[in-house]
């Protein structure tokens, strides 16, 4: 680090000294961009995406949301269960036991 407390590494220069630099961190492609590249669909990140055609989109869309929705789609499929079971309880409880 420097003494502005920025992150460095040195690095040997086209002079062969040696040379304390910045550090960055390369750029990670997004998502999408990721899924188009898989696709050969082209896509740039940050960028015009005029060209690509609705199915396209769609089918990065639907690779990167759809195990979120199949994952929700089960969340709430339990979550009604769950409900359903806890109502039939009170109900049971609320019941005489002569009635039952």
């Amino acid at each position: 680090m420097n003494d502005r407390g920025v992150p460095t590494v040195n690095v040997i220069g086209p002079d062969g000294t040696l040379r304390q630099v910045p550090w960055t961190a390369p750029e990670k492609p997004s998502a999408a961009k990721l899924v188009a590249d898989r696709l050969g669909v082209a896509y740039t990140d940050g960028g015009e995406n005029g060209g690509i055609t609705a199915k396209e989109a769609g089918e990065i869309g639907g690779h990167l949301g759809g195990p979120m929705v199949a994952k929700l789609v089960a969340l709430a499929k339990r979550d009604l269960a769950h409900s359903h079971v806890e109502r039939l309880m009170q109900k049971q409880k609320a019941t005489p036991e002569s009635r039952l």
